[in-house]
C-alpha cells in the first residue's frame, strides 16, 4: 500500500500490527521499511487473513482518519456552507445519524451502514498479490459509500435547517414570555399521556378556561406552528413558576417548555402528583 502521507502510512502500519497481535495471528507479517509503504505478507491462511485483519483495519482507518475531512469537504463545496461553526454542528449531525442515531429520519432509512460498504469495496478490490495507491482506491473504488454518504449529509442538513428553525422558535417565545406579566404565579402541569393544568392550589384548569389565556398576537408572530392545547396558554400565562409531573423527561414538549422556561421549571415524577396535590389540600 502507497500512500501519499507518510502519517497515514504510519497509522495503517500500527493499526494493522495491533489487529494481528490481538487475534493471536503470527502469520501475518506487517513491514514499513520505506517511509510512505506498508507492506503485508501473509504466509498462510491468506483470504482468512486479509477478512478479520486486513479489510478491517483499512476499513476502521478510513473512517476514523478520512471520512470527517470528506464530509466538511462535500458540506462547503457541494452544499456552501462556509462558516466554521455551521460545518462543525452538521458534521456531528452526520456522524451521529452514520452512528445510527434518528434512524427514523427520512433518507436515512434505507443507507447501507457505511463499515458494509466500505469492506464489500475492499473485498472486491483485494487480490493477492496486489500493489496499489492508497489514494487511488479511495478515489476510484468508494461509489458506493460515497453515494451513501452525500445522501448522509443531505439528511444532516435537513435536521440541522431544523434544528435552527426549532431554536429561532424557542427564543421568540422565550422573549415573548419574559415581556409580560405573569397571569398566574405558579402551574403544575400533568403529564399523563396528555398534559393537564392545575393552578397554585391544585385545581385544575380545563381546557376552555385556558383557552381564553391565550394571546392572539402569540399566535399571529410566531414563524411556526404553536400548538394552542399545550404552549401557547402556558405562554400566555407566563408563569414564574412551572411543576411538571412526567415519567417521560425527553418528551418532545417537556422539553420545549423546559427550554421556553428554563431555571422557573422543576421536573418530578407523575408518581409524586398526587402526594403533593394531597399536602396542598390541607394547608
Amino acid at each position: 500500500m502507497h500512500f501519499q502521507e507518510i502519517t497515514d502510512a504510519q497509522k495503517m502500519y500500527k493499526g494493522l500490527v495491533a489487529k494481528a497481535k490481538a487475534l493471536s495471528i503470527d502469520y501475518i507479517e506487517v513491514v514499513n521499511d520505506e517511509e510512505n509503504v506498508v507492506s503485508v505478507f501473509i504466509s498462510e491462511k491468506i483470504q482468512y487473513a486479509v477478512q478479520v485483519v486486513v479489510i478491517p483495519v483499512m476499513a476502521e482507518f478510513i473512517i476514523h482518519n478520512k471520512e470527517d475531512n470528506w464530509i466538511l469537504d462535500y458540506i462547503e463545496n457541494l452544499f456552501y456552507f462556509t462558516d466554521y461553526e455551521e460545518k462543525k454542528q452538521i458534521l456531528e449531525i452526520a456522524k451521529g445519524l452514520m452512528d445510527g442515531n434518528n434512524p427514523d429520519i427520512p433518507g436515512v432509512q434505507d443507507v447501507v451502514p457505511r463499515e458494509q460498504l466500505i469492506e464489500e469495496a475492499l473485498h472486491d478490490f483485494m487480490e493477492i498479490p496486489i500493489s496499489f495507491s492508497f489514494e487511488s482506491f479511495l478515489k476510484f473504488r468508494m461509489r458506493s459509500y460515497n453515494e451513501a454518504l452525500l445522501q448522509i449529509i443531505e439528511s444532516a442538513i435537513d435536521e440541522y435547517k431544523l434544528e435552527q428553525e426549532y431554536q429561532t422558535f424557542i427564543q421568540g417565545l422565550r422573549e415573548f414570555r419574559e415581556k409580560r406579566e405573569p397571569k398566574l404565579e405558579q402551574l403544575h402541569i400533568l403529564h399523563d399521556e396528555q398534559f393537564y393544568f392545575y393552578n397554585h392550589e391544585f385545581t385544575e384548569i380545563k381546557r376552555d378556561e385556558l383557552f381564553k389565556y391565550i394571546d392572539r398576537k402569540l399566535i399571529l408572530h410566531q414563524p411556526l406552528y404553536i400548538d394552542s392545547a399545550v404552549l401557547a396558554p402556558l405562554v400566555s400565562i407566563a408563569p414564574k413558576s412551572i411543576s411538571i409531573y412526567t415519567d417521560q423527561i425527553d418528551n418532545g414538549m417537556v422539553q420545549t417548555i423546559h427550554n421556553i422556561f428554563l431555571e422557573n421549571v422543576t421536573i418530578y415524577t407523575k408518581k409524586s402528583f398526587e402526594n403533593t396535590r394531597q399536602k396542598a389540600k390541607k394547608i
